[in-house]
């Protein structure tokens, strides 16, 4: 799962060094297409949000890793 999030995972900065700074995000899961955007270290997703697909533990799981995936790319 982590190889094939990885695969379909999208990182790009939205108001880069200004201060309303975020990162937003993409990602499949299961086919299914979903956004957010990542600040201060937490995840704000985007509609469709995820929870309406998935059970809560795997939800947990995806945000994550999506939180270690957007941590690696901002170093």
């Amino acid at each position: 799962m982590t190889n094939h999030l990885q695969q379909d995972f999208k990182v790009k900065s939205l108001f880069e060094g200004q201060i309303h700074e975020r990162h937003q995000f993409k990602l499949k899961i299961h086919g299914y297409d979903y956004q957010g955007l990542f600040h201060n270290g937490e995840i704000q997703w985007f509609n469709p949000h995820p929870k309406n697909k998935l059970e809560e533990n795997h939800l947990t799981d995806i945000e994550s890793k999506v939180y270690d995936l957007v941590i690696n790319y901002l170093k």
